[in-house]
C-alpha cells in the first residue's frame, strides 16, 4: 500500500510540474539581464535570473501569469530610486554575459506579443509607459576620442504605450552640417517630433516587431509599418546598439502603477 501511495504522489506531482509548465511562457531570458527599481537599483542575469519563478524578490516587479501564459513586468513609483523614472525590464547581453552590441550595419530584429496589464489612471488618463527601447553605447576607442565620461550613447527609439496607442520617438541630428567625431557627441542628437500608429491597440493583444538593416529602421505594429531612413540612420552605424524590454512607468504620480505583458519576445542579429 505504501508503493502505491509513493508511485500516485510522484504521478500527481509529475502531473501538476507538466501542467504549470504548459502554462510559462516560453520566452528565453538567456540573453538577457534584469533590473528592478529597488533600492539602489538591482540587477540579475543567468544562471540566478533563469529561476526568477522561485525568487520573491524578483517575483515582486517580474512574475508569470499562468491565466494567461504572459510574463508580466511590474512597476510603481514609490520605490525609493535613485533614477528619476522607475523601470522593470530586461537589457540584452551577451553570450559571456557582458554587454551586447550590435549595429545598424550588422542588422538586428526584434519580435514581441505584448498588451498593457492593469494600469493607474489620474483625470481619466493613463501614464505613459516605455516597453521597448534601443538603447545607444559608444566603444571604449570613441569613449577616449571625444572625451566622454562614459559609453552612454543616444537611445534610437523609444516605445511607448501612450493611452491606449503605440508611440515612436527617435533621434536626429540637431543639425545637418555636423559630421565626424562631433557625431558621437551626446548633445549632437535630439528628439524628433515623434510619430503614432493610427490603430489603437487599447488593452488587447499586439505584434510588435522592429527590423534594422544598414541605414534604415522598420516598425511595425499589427502590421502597420513606420519606416525610418536617411543619412542621420545612415551615421547611426557608429555606435552600438541593444535592446530593453519590459515596464518603464513615465511618471511618478503617487498611487501610479503599470504592468506590461509578454507573450512571446524573439530577437535576433
Amino acid at each position: 500500500m505504501k508503493k502505491i501511495r509513493t508511485y500516485l504522489l510522484l504521478l500527481f506531482t509529475s502531473a501538476t510540474f507538466i501542467i504549470h509548465a504548459q502554462k510559462v511562457p516560453k520566452i528565453d531570458l538567456t540573453p538577457w539581464k534584469l533590473t528592478i527599481p529597488e533600492g539602489a537599483v538591482t540587477t540579475y542575469k543567468a544562471p540566478k535570473l533563469l529561476d526568477y519563478s522561485e525568487n520573491l524578490d524578483i517575483q515582486k516587479f517580474m512574475f508569470n501569469d499562468l491565466t494567461d501564459r504572459s510574463l508580466v513586468f511590474y512597476v510603481y513609483p514609490s520605490i525609493k530610486s535613485k533614477r528619476s523614472f522607475n523601470k522593470t525590464d530586461l537589457k540584452e547581453q551577451n553570450s559571456f554575459g557582458g554587454d551586447a552590441g550590435w549595429t545598424f550595419k550588422g542588422g538586428a530584429k526584434l519580435k514581441a506579443v505584448v498588451r498593457m496589464g492593469d494600469i493607474s489612471k489620474k483625470n481619466d488618463v493613463n501614464p505613459r509607459v516605455i516597453f521597448v527601447q534601443i538603447g545607444g553605447r559608444l566603444k571604449e576607442d570613441q569613449v577616449n576620442l571625444i572625451g566622454a565620461k562614459d559609453k552612454t550613447a543616444p537611445s534610437i527609439l523609444k516605445v511607448f504605450w501612450d493611452n491606449g496607442y503605440v508611440k515612436l520617438r527617435s533621434k536626429r541630428l540637431a543639425d545637418p552640417s555636423i559630421t565626424g567625431v562631433d557625431v558621437l557627441k551626446e548633445d549632437s542628437w535630439i528628439d524628433d517630433d515623434g510619430y503614432t500608429f493610427k490603430n489603437k491597440v487599447g488593452f488587447d493583444k499586439f505584434t510588435f516587431q522592429i527590423e534594422i538593416t544598414d541605414g534604415k529602421m522598420e516598425v511595425s505594429v499589427n502590421g502597420e509599418d513606420k519606416v525610418y531612413s536617411g543619412g542621420d540612420y545612415k551615421l547611426w552605424n557608429a555606435f552600438d546598439n541593444y535592446f530593453t524590454v519590459g515596464c518603464n512607468l513615465q511618471g511618478d504620480e503617487i498611487g501610479a502603477y503599470a504592468n506590461m505583458k509578454f507573450y512571446t519576445l524573439e530577437v535576433s542579429h
